[in-house]
This record gives C-alpha cells, structure tokens and sequence, in this order.
C-alpha cells in the first residue's frame, strides 16, 4: 500500500477492514489471531 494509505489508518482517518488488517498483521509478522487475543486482553485490563 503507498505511504499516504498507511498514515490514514495510522492516523485514524481511515479504519482498516478485516483483510486490510490480516495484511498488516502479515506484515509486522503477527497472525491475526494472536492480534485479536491481545486485543482482548487489552480491552479486558481497560475495564478493570
């Protein structure tokens, strides 16, 4: 994706769909599994 993409979602102009996300957790070397249980533990410990 071309730079001026990236800083949209970076920035939170733009939300990533459910592919679009699979493509950046491929790209930090992250499965989009492992992503998605982090999140939840991270939005479990925010309502705490």
């Amino acid at each position: 994706r071309p730079q001026s993409f990236v800083s949209k979602y970076e920035s939170g102009e733009r939300r990533l769909d459910i592919l679009e996300l699979y493509d950046v957790c491929g790209a930090i070397g992250v499965t989009l599994n492992d992503f998605v249980k982090q999140l939840q533990v991270n939005l479990t410990n925010d309502k705490n």
